[in-house]
């Protein structure tokens, strides 16, 4: 994780020395200690961990990528009554999902409804499937009966809770293929087949996150994030 209370303020592990004791931001019982490195920087649990809820990972490259140049305050935020969710990327409108590790579909479900619940909108989710792309177990066909570019998803042995994703209205569904490329695949299923459509990135920042980004931060410089990687 990125932020944790330090001196009674959501913090950025880089803002503080390694080594600096914090506490978590959802289970505030639990100490965490700051990992200051040149490339990475991060707070981790100081012995026992809590019972995480289904589906929530550690934090990589990646994730830290789409939340580099947003507001702290934007960025893993405590949502419910009963703190029952930390969202990923939170705007005024949307909750947004960056995920990479294996989550159950019941978790998907109950995710997608209480997000909808608590903000009126659709759960926006964002799923790494590079390792599933680069060993060619996705492919692509153009579904020659549109005329939108939209086309259609073949994959070997699909994810079912990426499936559970793609075929409830509740979510809005982008796949990242590949990182460093400046498309994401623009997901859902409609009468049992998978279809997509190319999503430029620049075009999501505009849409999703501009207004909750740092000053100097613009669409170009959020796309060299990603190149970085």
């Amino acid at each position: 994780m990125k932020y944790a209370y330090y001196n009674n303020k959501k913090t950025h592990a880089k803002e503080v020395n390694s080594g600096s004791i914090g506490t978590d931001l959802w289970f505030k019982d639990y100490k965490v200690i700051a990992c200051v490195g040149k490339y990475r920087q991060y707070w981790k649990y100081i012995g026992d961990k809590p019972d995480l809820p289904n589906g929530y990972e550690p934090e990589t490259e990646w994730h830290a990528a789409w939340k580099s140049s947003l507001l702290d305050e934007s960025c893993e935020v405590i949502c419910g009554a009963n703190r029952e969710h930390r969202a990923d990327i939170k705007t005024q409108d949307f909750v947004i999902e960056i995920q990479k590790c294996r989550i159950d579909g019941w978790a998907v479900i109950e995710r997608n409804r209480f997000y909808k619940e608590l903000t009126g909108n659709r759960l926006v989710w964002i799923v790494n499937v590079e390792d599933a792309w680069k060993n060619k177990r996705i492919s692509t066909k153009l579904d020659n009966s549109a005329k939108d570019g939209r086309f259609i998803i073949k994959w070997n042995r699909a994810w079912k809770w990426v499936e559970e994703m793609a075929i409830t209205t509740d979510t809005y569904l982008f796949l990242d293929f590949n990182p460093q490329n400046d498309k994401m695949i623009y997901t859902w299923i409609h009468d049992k087949k998978m279809f997509g459509a190319w999503y430029p990135k620049v075009k999501f920042f505009n849409k999703y996150l501009k207004g909750i980004a740092k000053p100097e931060f613009d669409d170009i410089r959020f796309i060299e994030l990603f190149k970085e990687l």
